[in-house]
């Protein structure tokens, strides 16, 4: 995952919609990967671990514990789109340059772990079944858990030169086009919340084979990648907004804190929801939690990287977030 998000070393800035042929290099990603990446460890341990619970009570905090911290999917989406939108809109795009780097840092182990995992998974298949198994999950990211994200990451690859494309088409009414995004990432959510992953709606089998694995599909969390592709072409005034209203994005985090509790407990205790339900990684309350929590990390990122060392030009402890994103 951390991979899959990684941008060059020095990479480009944005100026509004005109772009300089050299940018500087963007400290703040690097603490917002790395603390991400934190966070990500974290909802595996609540997922995963067993604690050994006795009470309800212990197992409905470790619950909520978690739903505070599910919107690590979509900091990683917006992470991925705003390094290669701030990396290659506006200059020329070469396929083949682009493919030779992401291949052996992100394709090759992709394509590695998945025959491992597939293997390990599978005893005493014969050859047939398992080239099957493997060509299912490569395209699926099904092999293990995780690597869903790297799947997801691959399939944006494909689709960046159509996306810097409607980028340049857009740039230039980003409160409208995050608008639009939004409410479509919207009905995304609800339909696939409250009516697929419920099983109101009995779509026919092909259909339904498609849909098992519409959470690892690219197209199902368009908003997260345009917010990040408009984060990254308007970079210097968003960076300069943050710095001098971003105690604002404080209070809207905690407010939706306090809102994503109060929804956990009125599905569990009003409405008596299974917690697996209650606690799906894809639903409707996570983006009105994410939009905030990306933002709230934004904010403390640009804090820290306001103040840069005289002699190096960096910000204080930057080797260590450098290591820790890396």
């Amino acid at each position: 995952m951390i991979v899959a998000t990684g941008a060059r070393r020095h990479i480009p800035q944005a100026e509004g919609i005109r772009q300089p042929e050299k940018r500087p290099y963007i400290y703040e990603i690097d603490p917002l990967r790395g603390v991400t990446a934190i966070i990500v460890v974290a909802v595996h341990v609540l997922l995963f671990v067993n604690f050994g619970w006795r009470s309800p009570s212990s197992v409905h905090l470790q619950d909520a514990v978690l739903a505070t911290i599910r919107f690590t999917r979509n900091v990683f989406m917006f992470i991925t789109a705003f390094t290669l939108v701030y990396v290659y809109y506006g200059k020329p795009f070469s396929l083949k340059r682009f493919w030779s780097r992401r291949s052996v840092g992100v394709l090759l182990p992709y394509c590695l772990w998945t025959v491992a995992y597939a293997w390990l998974n599978t005893p005493q298949p014969s050859a047939a079944r398992f080239a099957r198994i493997v060509g299912l999950d490569l395209l699926t990211g099904q092999a293990s858990y995780q690597l869903y994200y790297i799947g997801v990451t691959l399939q944006f690859y494909l689709l960046l030169p159509l996306f810097l494309l409607l980028l340049r088409r857009v740039a230039r009414w980003p409160w409208q086009t995050l608008a639009v995004s939004f409410l479509v990432q919207w009905f995304l959510l609800y339909a696939d919340y409250h009516y697929l992953q419920t099983g109101i709606v009995n779509p026919p089998h092909w259909l339904a084979t498609l849909l098992a694995y519409r959470q690892n599909c690219v197209l199902l969390y368009p908003f997260y990648f345009v917010l990040g592709g408009m984060a990254a072409i308007h970079f210097s005034r968003a960076r300069v907004a943050l710095l001098r209203r971003g105690s604002w994005a404080g209070i809207g985090f905690v407010a939706m804190l306090c809102a994503v509790l109060a929804h956990y407990v009125f599905q569990v205790w009003v409405e008596q929801q299974p917690l697996s339900y209650v606690n799906a990684p894809v639903q409707p309350i996570i983006l009105f939690y994410s939009v905030p929590a990306i933002i709230f990390m934004c904010w403390l990122a640009c804090l820290w990287g306001a103040h840069r060392d005289r002699r190096t030009g960096a910000p204080p402890g930057y080797r260590f977030w450098k290591e820790l994103s890396e």
